[in-house]
């Protein structure tokens, strides 16, 4: 029975993938302002050029898309719904325009966190991964979104202390241009003055939510460049992929494998022992690229390699009733492709940020 080809690429802690690196710094505002009705989508790269479109929204609206740019990502996409819309209006612009990144709404109603926590967690169950900040969301225990919780922010400028809220637009800045350039842990908000933070800064983040705090007068930085996952299981979701940059790592693997297989393989090759390992032997090219000194992805003094899965394919061939096949060896497996299917397997290991110094002095 003829079906429609698949790329499944399953996150396990050490079974992961990477093909290319891609321009990924991408932020998505969405706002409700009836100014202009004539545009349901802009893209800026910089402040003046919001600027230059002031005449399209209201003062505060404008001032958000201003926060975004501040922290300069790749591409910032303002997303723009009437002022009685809802958030799957804003959702489905995003769909057919913007692949991936971070999305974010300003001055968010009570039930936009729900809807956009819905939204990408199922988006993620068919491995297209964006990413979100929500402000106080109802736990949304997703490595995909971001649950923003200080209570009160005061900004540099004159709009002074605001509700925790109108710092989603900044973070989602922040977070686009981190990209998997760096971790967030420490990052300065430098548009920020003073920052209310939550009872227990501790307590919050072990419940998987991100928090400033007052690391000096007049500086407010990120606590730690968490997401929102909590419950972990030691294989599909673990303690690492409780980090922000580890799973934007994750995300581009995910995506680069499958844009690579599709664009390069997929009908174009027979599924064979040789075309197999001229795949895989691409994939590790590429692994070796992102252990190179000043790239730094992945950890050089570890054996980042792929290769065919033996186990998955010999499953696959006992699950036809061909009972021999627990018979075969590594090698008769790998020989034995099976029907249209390429089961690939990888252990890698993602470098993660400097965060914690244990350093002991011993006196004399």
């Amino acid at each position: 029975m003829a079906s429609i080809p698949s790329i499944l690429v399953e996150f396990i802690q050490r079974a992961t993938s990477l093909i290319a690196r891609s321009e990924r710094g991408i932020a998505t505002l969405i706002i409700r302002d009836d100014t202009n009705e004539e545009f349901d989508i802009k893209k800026y790269t910089s402040i003046p050029e919001a600027d230059a479109d002031s005449a399209l929204y209201t003062s505060d609206n404008l001032q958000q898309i201003r926060d975004v740019l501040t922290f300069a990502p790749y591409m910032t996409y303002v997303v723009r719904i009437g002022t009685e819309g809802t958030l799957a209006d804003a959702l489905a612009i995003i769909e057919r325009n913007v692949k991936t990144g971070w999305i974010g709404v300003a001055n968010a109603k009570t039930e936009d966190a729900a809807a956009l926590v819905s939204w990408i967690k199922a988006k993620e169950q068919r491995q297209i991964y964006y990413r979100a900040v929500v402000y106080n969301g109802a736990a949304p225990d997703n490595k995909q979104i971001v649950n923003f919780a200080s209570p009160k922010v005061t900004f540099a400028d004159a709009r002074g202390e605001k509700t925790g809220d109108w710092y989603v637009a900044s973070l989602i800045g922040i977070l686009a241009s981190c990209n998997i350039k760096r971790g967030s842990t420490n990052y300065l908000c430098s548009n920020l003055v003073h920052v209310e933070e939550t009872e227990d800064n501790e307590a919050a983040v072990e419940a998987g939510k991100l928090v400033l705090y007052n690391a000096d007068v007049d500086e407010v930085r990120i606590l730690s460049g968490c997401n929102s996952l909590t419950t972990t299981n030691g294989t599909t979701a673990t303690e690492d992929m409780q980090y922000i940059e580890t799973v934007e790592a994750m995300n581009l693997i995910a995506d680069d494998i499958r844009a690579v297989f599709r664009d390069v393989y997929l009908g174009n090759y027979r599924n064979n022992l040789d075309n197999q390992m001229l795949f895989i032997a691409s994939v590790n090219a590429y692994f070796r690229e992102l252990a190179q000194p000043g790239t730094d992805v992945l950890d050089r003094e570890y054996d980042n390699l792929a290769d065919i899965d033996v186990e998955a394919q010999r499953s696959a061939w006992l699950g036809t009733g061909k009972d021999e096949v627990a018979e075969w060896d590594a090698d008769k497996v790998k020989k034995m492709a099976f029907k249209r299917s390429v089961f690939i397997a990888a252990n890698i290991k993602i470098l993660g940020s400097m965060e914690n110094l244990k350093f002991t002095v011993n006196m004399a």
